[in-house]
């Protein structure tokens, strides 16, 4: 799993540790993890996008199984570090409470956990996206809606998916890609789409895992930075 995981320290500092969880794309600019360091040089700030990481890997892992590979693979670059804090922006923000509950459960329970702008992503959020994604690549929105799935993703997002994959396949076409290229050209697109959907139904799906740790929710980008020039070092990161 480590080969496909999305987990890339942003920045080396002396003191303390901090993970981001967010996506590449995000709205936070060049990302968060990015402007985390740039404000605190002494910090070593690690980030993690599980949308990445769904996509390089090719199947549709749940929240537990990417906090548990985020948490064992971060554990191995950093042994005996301090504990860290945690981050999650946006609608990684669950997410983040699962890397959370893992880090504990491999006995290395986080300072705190800092949920941002932290948004809950629904059934109708997924939809909207899936009818956004069909509309990028040329079809109109799809007009009925969905079952829920009786509790799991996992029929409704290969559905969803395969959908997007023969329309890509068909955008690619019509924008006269050569025949040895439209192929690959096809399966990026779609790839990156099919995991983002997975993403957000699993999420929506999924009871928030407890947190083992304090944890503060705030508003934006400045309110973490504030947060985090206010919390004294704890040792080596």
């Amino acid at each position: 799993m480590s080969a496909t995981l999305a987990l890339r320290q942003v920045s080396q500092g002396p003191t303390d540790s901090l993970l981001t969880v967010e996506f590449s794309g995000d709205s936070a600019g060049p990302g968060l993890a990015a402007a985390l360091a740039a404000a605190d040089p002494d910090r070593s700030v690690w980030r993690f996008d599980p949308v990445t990481t769904l996509e390089r890997a090719g199947t549709p892992l749940d929240h537990p199984a990417l906090a548990r590979a985020c948490a064992e693979e971060l554990l191995r670059r950093r042994p005996g570090g301090a504990p860290v804090t945690v981050l999650g922006y946006c609608s990684a923000a669950p997410l983040a409470r699962h890397v959370a509950r893992a880090l504990a459960d491999a006995g290395a329970t986080p300072r705190r956990v800092l949920l941002v702008a932290a948004a809950r992503p629904t059934v109708a959020t997924a939809r909207a996206e899936y009818a956004a994604l069909l509309g990028k690549l040329g079809r109109a929105a799809p007009v009925a809606d969905d079952p829920p799935g009786d509790g799991d993703p996992t029929a409704l997002a290969a559905r969803w998916g395969a959908e997007l994959t023969a329309q890509a396949r068909t955008f690619v076409a019509e924008q006269g890609f050569p025949p040895e290229e439209s192929a690959a050209a096809a399966d990026e697109i779609a790839g990156r789409y099919r995991a983002w959907l997975w993403f957000l139904l699993d999420a929506a799906y999924r009871a928030d895992a407890r947190l083992p740790c304090p944890h503060a929710e705030l508003a934006d980008e400045r309110a973490a930075l504030d947060a985090l020039a206010a919390e004294p070092a704890a040792g080596s990161g």
